[in-house]
């Protein structure tokens, strides 16, 4: 008796437990009997419903001062950046470069968006420094792009020395083929358009 009761409650988690699965492996799940922090729960919404490009604006009761794209990664309401911070920082000191006066564009990957890679290929990428730099470098492009400079230009030097290709479809923006989920996002020294993935330049593919 009670081994069949084990199976259907298997079988139950196994055909009704998808949108808890995509919290787990998004790695934002949380305790619920705590509820947790407002800010916890809203990256959680954003980032499993943002499924097209949105506009960021400032949300009501959270304005805060600009600051320079480091910060801004570090201290925003938006999402998180964990992984690409530790990867400025250990790609030769890539994150001292975005603290510089600039200005520069950013297309900043967001933890989730990490997630999107094989934990083999995270692995690799982040212990071999020089490649690492290569990649995040093509995240960058010197000059402030908003998205209506994205719409018209299409394809930007990136400071790794290949272009990034921007499209448009359905009313959303793609950086090479990734989503950019959020475009605009203010710094001091330039703007932020945040991606659900990573971006290769064509000799690290």
């Amino acid at each position: 008796m009670y081994g069949d009761l084990i199976m259907r409650s298997i079988n139950f988690m196994r055909n009704a437990g998808l949108a808890f699965t995509i919290l787990v492996t998004s790695g934002l799940a949380f305790n619920a009997a705590n509820a947790g922090p407002q800010k916890e729960s809203r990256c959680a919404k954003t980032l499993i419903a943002a499924t097209k490009t949105a506009r960021y604006q400032n949300k009501e009761g959270f304005e805060r001062p600009t600051k320079d794209i480091v910060n801004t990664l570090q201290d925003n309401e938006v999402t998180r950046f964990a992984t690409l911070l530790d990867g400025l920082t250990q790609a030769f000191d890539l994150d001292k470069t975005l603290k510089n006066r600039g200005p520069y564009t950013l297309f900043a990957v967001c933890d989730h968006g990490f997630k999107r890679m094989q934990d083999d290929d995270l692995m690799s990428l982040f212990a071999n420094k020089k490649k690492l730099r290569q990649v995040l470098e093509y995240h960058i492009v010197e000059g402030n792009y908003d998205s209506e400079a994205l719409k018209k230009n299409k394809k930007f030097k990136t400071i790794e020395g290949h272009e990034i290709t921007i499209n448009e479809s359905g009313g959303n923006l793609y950086a090479d083929k990734v989503l950019i989920q959020t475009v605009d996002v203010p710094c001091t020294n330039g703007i932020i358009h945040i991606l659900d993935g990573v971006v290769m330049p064509p000799l690290s593919q």
